[in-house]
C-alpha cells in the first residue's frame, strides 16, 4: 500500500469512529425534540416528564446503534477477532462470575467516585451538572430504573465501548499476524490508549465538568471490563450497577446512614474504594488464570 493509500485508509477509519457518535446525537436530539413537542401539545410539563421523554428517546435510538455494532461484529476486524477468542475460551462459570463481579465493581466504584467528587467543589461550580441533576431525578423512580439504569447503559455501552472503542482499536492496532512478542506488546499498548481516548470522548460528551471526570474515569474501567469479558455485557452490567446505585441513593433512604456526618462519609468512601479494588483484582485474576 502506497503512502497516499495509507493516508486515505487512516482518514476513513478515523471517520468510522466519529460518524456513529454524530448519528447518535442527531437521532437523540431529534427524537427528544419531537417527544417534547408532543408532551407540550398534551399539556405535560417538560421538566417533570424529562426521564419519561429520555427513556423514549433512548429506546428510539438503540436500533440505529445496534446496526453499527452488528455490522462491526460480522466483519473480521482485529478487534472483534480478539474479542471473540476471549469470549469463546471462557467457561460458563467464568462468564457468570464476570457478570456478577463486574456489576458489583461498577456499583462500588460508581459510589466511591460520586463520593470523592462530592468532597470536592466541582459539583458546586458546575452549573451544567446541577441542571442535569435537577431534571434527571424529577421524573419518578420508574423511568429512572427503566431509562437511566437499563436502556441508557445499554445504548451507551453499544456506542462508546461496542462501536467507538472497537473502532479505535482497529484504527490504532498495527498488523500482528505472526503474533511476535514485540507485536503483542504493541497491541496491548494500543488497546490501553484506545481505552483512554474512548473514555475521554465518553466524558466530554456528557457536557459538564463533574460528569466529564466521573464518566472519563469510569469509562476506562468499562472498556477494560469489556476486554476481560470478551463481550460488551461486562461493561453493560458494570454501567447498570453504577447507575443503579446512584438512583437508589437519591430516591430511597437505603444509604441515608452514610450522610450522618463527614467522618462516616469519608470512611464509607474509602471502604467502597477498597472493595472496588478487590473486585477489580478478582476480575483480573479470574480472567488471567489460564493465560500462560
Amino acid at each position: 500500500m502506497n503512502p497516499k493509500s495509507k493516508q486515505y485508509s487512516a482518514m476513513f477509519k478515523s471517520w468510522n469512529v466519529i460518524y456513529p457518535v454524530f448519528i447518535y446525537f442527531v437521532v437523540t436530539n431529534l427524537a427528544m425534540s419531537l417527544f417534547a413537542m408532543l408532551a407540550s401539545f398534551l399539556g405535560a410539563d417538560y421538566q417533570e416528564q424529562y426521564m419519561a421523554l429520555q427513556t423514549a428517546t433512548v429506546a428510539v435510538t438503540i436500533p440505529f446503534i445496534v446496526r453499527y455494532y452488528d455490522k462491526d461484529k460480522k466483519e473480521p476486524t482485529v478487534f472483534w477477532e480478539h474479542m471473540n477468542l476471549e469470549f469463546e475460551k471462557k467457561t460458563s462459570a467464568q462468564k457468570i462470575i464476570n457478570g456478577i463481579v463486574m456489576f458489583l465493581a461498577g456499583a462500588t466504584a460508581g459510589m466511591a467516585l460520586n463520593n470523592i467528587l462530592a468532597l470536592t467543589t466541582l459539583e458546586e461550580i458546575s452549573e451544567g451538572y446541577q441542571e442535569v441533576t435537577k431534571i434527571f431525578f424529577a421524573g419518578g423512580i420508574l423511568f429512572e430504573l427503566l431509562g437511566a439504569c437499563l436502556l441508557t447503559p445499554f445504548l451507551e455501552e453499544l456506542l462508546y465501548r461496542g462501536v467507538v472503542y472497537g473502532r479505535l482499536c482497529d484504527l490504532m492496532i498495527l498488523n500482528n499476524e505472526e503474533k511476535t512478542p514485540e507485536g503483542t506488546k504493541r497491541e496491548k499498548q494500543s488497546r490501553m490508549i484506545a481505552m483512554v481516548f474512548s473514555a475521554l470522548l465518553f466524558g466530554v460528551l456528557h457536557m459538564n465538568l463533574v460528569q466529564f471526570v466521573y464518566a472519563g474515569i469510569l469509562g476506562i474501567l468499562l472498556a477494560w471490563f469489556m476486554e476481560k469479558a470478551g463481550h460488551f455485557y461486562g461493561a453493560l452490567l458494570a454501567h447498570i450497577g453504577a447507575n443503579l446505585i446512584s438512583v437508589l441513593r437519591v430516591e430511597t433512604k437505603l444509604f441515608s446512614w452514610m450522610h450522618q456526618n463527614q467522618t462516616i462519609f469519608i470512611i464509607t468512601t474509602i471502604g467502597m474504594l477498597l472493595v472496588s479494588i478487590v473486585l477489580i483484582t478478582i476480575v483480573w485474576l479470574q480472567n488471567n488464570k489460564n493465560v500462560k
